[in-house]
């Protein structure tokens, strides 16, 4: 039997990223995973390790008032020898005397620039009374500002004494920006870093009721309780931010993230769906929730959201295009058509949208149409693929001589490019059931790249086709030396052995390395129930074929299924199979082959 149909590459699809959410060091990474296109909390805390950690002192909200004037300081000597060596000393990584030179100025000067400069040195240096001392000068100097209370707050924290430090997060709360909301993500991103404090949580729940109904509190509060891993929290924060927000975007973005990071497939639905029912529009949502049901393999959900995406913001050609790609995957071609045509609309330098149309023309014998789309596309990174597709609709046109002349006119600029010539010249010898032809261009292109797997895969099937086995194992064997787990090669190799060889142990052994590697792989499952056929374990061999034609409706397939079925004596189910194959594939030399036989 041939085999060359069942090692034909399917379309692939990658619509954005893997949607995923870990643990993030501060509170705007955490919403840069949460929301696409949120604009971001600004002066947050540096990243780093999630482990305890100097407190920063750089993340402040801003003061309610207009800032103290600098003073004018007399630059005695004494103050200049203090300040230099505080500097001195800290670039060399001498933290401790850093942070008490620069104590020393900031006392001798009176300046509150010089006691912030201490304070945070102070805090580099884990010297948190040192710190504490520093920002409590600093809050006299400067007492219409709010970053010295934060940094005693975050002094405070960092040495375990919560209950004063909820004195001075209260105190900023009052005094800190007019949107609260603001001041508790702040607040939340210090505590954050000091996520293995005990009582952290407990602190933020007591800041929060300062306000009970601002949203914001309580995504703040959910943001330490992710840091946490505290579920439980993260979710009942989250529900209480929609409940005083409905339909607030960021937050129902916040609790699908945490499902995803649950892999809680169930759960993410049936939150997204029911939020999305009640705010159809929320497209950022929308969005995140059609990516992930992609990395789910839920493809025709994620198709319906795609669309919805599309029908509320048409303007939108990343979900256009998107839309578009899964249709192509769904085979559903006419969507997958007004998507293309709609994507280079929306964005008319969008060659892969032309690329897909060709292809689209071509599967629906439209070859008039697919010339156009090929020839329109001019990008550098797509030009060369178009022409060598573009030959394989003026062999559908003109014939095979009209092709090679078209291919041999191209000018190939690396040697991946004239492989890909070479493949092509094959491919349409081989449908042409020109298979010594076929041979001969890989023979070619072997003498000039020996060691180019592509060209060792596509010989070794010509070589299978044309039952010249010694070639056939020779170039797998060969592909499995660079590769040996290489899931096709071995296969190929498998079921070839198995098909028209009696080495049916050899073939066994091969087809179950290429299935451990390929679980779900639908030929390598045809394989597995062919060989088992050969051994005759007609009953395995029935189980693996059902699975393999469920998985993937193949006219190889449904050929195999049915020549067990009949031989075992299920004739009816047999023609049934084989019948709705014919239809689908009315041309397939396997399906005929062995309809043919089973009537003799």
């Amino acid at each position: 039997m041939s085999r060359f149909g069942k090692f034909a590459v399917s379309r692939n699809l990658k619509v954005g990223g893997s949607y995923s959410h870990d643990t993030i060091s501060d509170y705007r990474t955490w919403l840069a995973t949460v929301v696409l296109s949120s604009v971001l909390i600004t002066s947050c805390a540096p990243t780093g390790p999630s482990v305890v950690r100097e407190p920063s002192a750089e993340v402040h909200p801003p003061a309610t008032t207009a800032a103290v004037e600098p003073p004018k300081v007399k630059l005695t000597g004494d103050l200049m020898y203090d300040i230099l060596l505080g500097e001195i000393a800290l670039q060399r990584g001498h933290f401790d005397k850093a942070a008490g030179a620069m104590a020393s100025a900031a006392t001798s000067s009176g300046d509150y620039r010089v006691a912030e400069r201490a304070s945070l040195i102070a805090l580099r240096a884990k010297d948190y009374d040192q710190a504490r001392q520093s920002a409590e000068l600093w809050a006299e100097l400067e007492p219409s500002s709010t970053k010295p209370l934060q940094t005693i707050a975050v002094v405070l924290t960092a040495q375990g004494r919560l209950d004063e430090a909820e004195v001075r997060f209260n105190e900023l709360i009052k005094r800190g920006d007019p949107n609260v909301g603001v001041v508790y993500r702040r607040i939340a991103d210090l505590l954050a870093q000091h996520h293995d404090i005990d009582g952290i949580l407990e602190l933020m729940g007591r800041l929060v009721m300062v306000h009970p109904a601002d949203a914001d509190a309580y995504f703040a509060k959910a943001y330490l309780a992710d840091r946490l891993k505290n579920a439980a929290v993260v979710l009942q924060s989250l529900d209480t931010a929609l409940s005083l927000r409905p339909g607030w975007q960021e937050a129902a973005l916040a609790k699908f993230s945490h499902y995803a990071s649950q892999k809680d497939l169930d759960g993410a639905r049936q939150f997204s769906e029911k939020f999305l029912k009640g705010y159809p529009a929320a497209s950022k949502l929308r969005l995140h929730y059609a990516r992930y049901l992609i990395d789910e393999g839920k493809r025709e959900l994620a198709l319906e959201n795609f669309k919805t995406l599309v029908e509320y913001e048409p303007t939108n050609a990343d979900a256009t295009f998107a839309a578009a790609l899964l249709s192509v995957q769904l085979d559903r071609f006419e969507d997958a058509e007004k998507y293309l045509k709609r994507s280079i609309k929306l964005r008319p330098s969008n060659d892969q949208a032309r690329l897909y149309l060709g292809q689209l023309s071509v599967e629906q014998e439209q070859y008039e149409n697919a010339a156009m789309w090929y020839r329109a596309i001019k990008s550098e990174t797509l030009h060369f693929e178009a022409q060598v597709l573009l030959g394989n609709v003026i062999e559908k046109q003109k014939g095979i001589s009209a092709a090679l002349d078209h291919l041999d006119g191209l000018h190939p600029s690396s040697d991946e490019e004239q492989v890909r010539i070479l493949l092509s010249k094959e491919q349409m010898f081989r449908v042409e059931k020109k298979l010594d032809e076929a041979k001969t261009v890989l023979d070619e292109g072997l003498a000039q790249f020996p060691d180019n797997a592509e060209l060792l895969y596509a010989r070794g099937l010509v070589a299978a086709q044309l039952e010249l086995i010694a070639v056939h194992e020779q170039d797998m064997r060969r592909l499995l030396e660079k590769d040996p787990k290489n899931a096709h090669a071995l296969n190929a190799l498998g079921y070839t052995l198995a098909d028209q060889t009696q080495r049916y142990h050899e073939a066994l052994e091969l087809i179950d390395k290429a299935l451990k590697l390929k679980p779900d792989d639908p030929f390598i499952m045809d394989s597995m129930g062919w060989v088992h056929y050969r051994l005759g374990n007609h009953q395995l061999a029935i189980e693996y074929l059902e699975k393999a034609l469920e998985k993937r409706e193949d006219a190889e397939i449904a050929a195999h299924l049915g020549e067990v079925l009949w031989v075992t004596g299920d004739k009816t189910r047999a023609e049934k199979i084989l019948k709705r194959a014919l239809k689908k594939s009315p041309d397939n030399d396997v399906l005929l082959t062995t309809i043919e036989k089973l009537k003799q």
